[in-house]
């Protein structure tokens, strides 16, 4: 099945370049994401980067990143995926709490995940991120908080530290429905975030989107992109992508994807098209997760060919009033309350 999936995936990408050709794009990054992709052997994973990296005009410095779960992982793989051109791993550790790991279902324990880090280090990797949550469930504030410090002590490049949410469906919204969790509330989730911004900062993590630190010149390329954007191909099963104003989502389940690509057609479930007032709106939202760019009225007027003081006019007035955002000549930016309650920015503007 892996060696059928990577050319399933590699016949998508032909595709896309016959798509694409002649309209100058040029290749940024690679990011292997969504799942545990370093299920795949090395070579597999090397045969997708020669091919996204042999179709296009690459940057020198091009970032190719792989997520992976700590359980996915040892030293010598790890060597082997940076052999295949990978130089940005992404690690999934969630939690240094054992037993919050064992709550939130994952199958690696604390020490394998530090084990995990030190080897991606000896191995070469040169950036390394990685992954915690907080608004767990049965945590509070000194338990997430020690997990954070922990991480920041082992040393990584990037850290996205994510609020938890409950999905619908999924075991643990059941668990918390049924009483056999208990989930924080607004206000520990709120006090926590604020001493996490504040330790990661004091470490020397800069806050350059509302979920994601990074120490000065490695701040995830692929993840702003999308803050900024940034036009980007999805391949793969369930993978979004967004080219042209159009946004789509691909197929999900693997023999219908597999024939639909087995057929010659995009393998796309779902698709949208943006423009217009909804597209100007996502990109003013998504430009306030930025706490440092926010949203620039020359930028904007660049893509759009319009004024962005003029076209929100009120929403601006309304959050400015609000203390969500702070005006200025050339660009809008989100205070401390706006970065917190982002969502309620978000609100207003899409």
């Amino acid at each position: 099945m892996p060696d059928t999936y990577v050319d399933a995936i590699l016949s998508e990408w032909t595709m896309w370049k016959q798509r694409l050709a002649g309209q100058g794009y040029r290749l940024q990054s690679i990011y292997l994401g969504g799942g545990t992709p370093s299920l795949l052997d090395p070579l597999q994973v090397g045969r997708v980067i020669e091919a996204m990296r042999s179709a296009l005009p690459e940057a020198a410095d091009d970032e190719i990143t792989l997520e992976a779960n700590p359980d996915s992982l040892d030293g010598e793989r790890i060597r082997r995926f940076v052999e295949a051109g990978v130089n940005r791993l992404s690690v999934g550790v969630q939690s240094f709490s054992d037993r919050t790991l064992k709550t939130l279902g994952r199958l690696h324990e604390a020490a394998q995940a530090e084990r995990v880090l030190r080897e991606a280090r000896q191995a070469g990797v040169q950036n390394l991120s990685l992954d915690l949550m907080y608004g767990l469930p049965g945590s509070g504030l000194d338990e997430e908080i020690s997990s954070l410090r922990h991480a920041v002590e082992l040393g990584p490049d990037h850290i996205s530290w994510y609020n938890l949410t409950l999905a619908a469906g999924t075991p643990l919204a059941r668990m918390a429905s049924d009483g056999e969790v208990v989930m924080p509330d607004d206000d520990m989730v709120l006090e926590t975030m604020q001493n996490g911004w504040a330790l990661l900062e004091a470490s020397g993590y800069e806050h350059y989107e509302i979920s994601n630190f990074a120490r000065p010149g490695y701040a995830s390329r692929h993840n702003l992109a999308y803050w900024l954007s940034t036009e980007y191909v999805g391949l793969g099963l369930g993978a979004s992508g967004f080219v042209s104003g159009r946004r789509w989502t691909n197929i999900d389940e693997m023999n219908d994807y597999n024939e639909a690509i087995s057929q010659q057609r995009f393998p796309v479930a779902y698709e949208e098209r943006l423009g217009g007032r909804s597209r100007e709106g996502e990109y003013a939202m998504l430009r306030l997760r930025l706490p440092g760019s926010g949203l620039e009225f020359a930028a904007f007027t660049d893509m759009f060919h319009e004024d962005a003081r003029v076209v929100f006019r009120e929403e601006l007035a309304w959050l400015a009033a609000e203390q969500l955002i702070v005006l200025s000549e050339d660009k809008a930016v989100c205070t401390q309350k706006g970065l917190e309650l982002n969502n309620l920015v978000a609100e207003v503007l899409v």
